[in-house]
């Protein structure tokens, strides 16, 4: 991963490389507190979001990704593409708007026949990340996604 230092001050991640690890901290959170430190990172304290062309409120997201985790025991995150449009061309990784694809792989505790169960997350995510008191301060303020979540064929031991 490309880190970008600016001067003597602190090292800032690129827009697309911060949403990227952020939807991975958050998927990959081992426990409601890093669950929710991940979340509260990411997302700002009163946004706009779209999930599938419905309005939610910020619980109503958290509570999205909560259930997706639920029963999970790991994660693994894939990312197939993005794109990141800076808000000013002459600071790109303070602000502006992502958009990336990726998957996530859930691994559930619940064995079924002695089979590990899994789902698949699919989604497409828009955000527009707006900065804080700094670069290093940000966080996104709209949120436009189209997701999908289905489980996965189990496999029984023969």
């Amino acid at each position: 991963m490309a880190n970008i230092t600016l001067g003597p001050g602190p090292v800032v991640i690129p827009l697309t490389d911060w949403v990227e690890e952020s939807i991975s901290a958050i998927y990959k959170a081992s426990t409601p507190s890093d669950f929710s430190a991940a979340f509260d990172a990411f997302i700002d304290e009163d946004p706009e979001i779209t999930v599938n062309g419905k309005r939610l409120s910020r619980a109503q997201y958290q509570g999205l990704f909560q259930g997706e985790r639920a029963l999970e025991q790991s994660a693994t995150v894939s990312f197939l593409g993005a794109v990141e449009v800076p808000a000013n061309k002459k600071e790109p990784e303070s602000a502006g708007t992502v958009g990336v694809y990726y998957r996530a792989t859930i691994y559930e505790r619940i064995k079924v026949g002695g089979a590990s169960t899994s789902s698949t997350v699919n989604s497409s995510l828009n955000v527009v990340v707006e900065e804080g008191d700094g670069p290093e301060d940000r966080r996104v303020t709209k949120v436009d996604q189209v997701i999908s979540d289905e489980a996965n064929p189990i496999s029984l031991p023969h």
